[in-house]
């Protein structure tokens, strides 16, 4: 009796080895990287920041801003998302972006291949690995620039174009680059945005 004991005591030992590996494998490892956030160049400067490299970040920002936002097939949708006002095509971005243009045919030819969709307009920006030059590890995954949104439902939260949280308002933050990984803007439906802003908010108030 003792001695089956014993084995099944060890067997049950060895089969707990393997759950036990697959939960510690499930963990994130990931580490948060330091990072911050500005509704523009003139408040990133404003927290001691070098002027020139808040206004290089920042257009990095403005140039991503066209690519990777919301779009939406017409205006009164994307302001459902985002509010009345908030919401532009993206030719407007891109004439700011190329105001050194000299091709006087340029103009049209934005305004044709632009036409059809409506985006938000940018709230702030990321400013990527300003703040960690010299100070993290280069074998960590980067946190690119980028630009950030408010949604209508949630407008004390900087978001991402993915609708990803980072911040309720400016100044240093720290996030999971993994997270903070821009992908290219897809057509969005009426309410994609916002509700799952606003199905957050419920959650978290029916769980508080």
């Amino acid at each position: 009796m003792s001695r089956s004991f014993k084995r099944s005591k060890k067997a049950a030992l060895i089969l707990m080895v393997p759950t036990a590996t697959l939960l510690m494998a499930g963990c994130s490892s990931e580490e948060p990287v330091e990072t911050a956030v500005y509704q523009n160049a003139d408040e990133c400067a404003a927290y001691y920041n070098p002027p020139a490299e808040c206004q290089a970040e920042f257009a990095k920002a403005q140039q991503l801003h066209s690519q990777v936002a919301p779009k939406y097939q017409s205006q009164a949708e994307c302001e459902a998302d985002f509010g009345t006002g908030q919401c532009e095509a993206p030719v407007a971005t891109l004439a700011q972006n190329n105001s050194t243009a000299t091709d006087p045919a340029a103009p049209a030819q934005q305004q044709q291949a632009s036409s059809g969709f409506f985006m938000p307009m940018m709230m702030g920006f990321l400013a990527g690995q300003m703040l960690n030059r010299g100070g993290q590890s280069m074998s960590k995954q980067p946190v690119p620039t980028q630009p950030l949104y408010k949604s209508r439902d949630d407008m004390s939260t900087y978001r991402t174009a993915s609708n990803q949280p980072v911040a309720r308002q400016s100044g240093p933050v720290s996030v999971l680059p993994s997270k903070m990984q821009p992908k290219a803007g897809t057509m969005v439906r009426r309410g994609g945005f916002g509700a799952q802003a606003q199905q957050r908010q419920s959650s978290m108030s029916s769980g508080g």
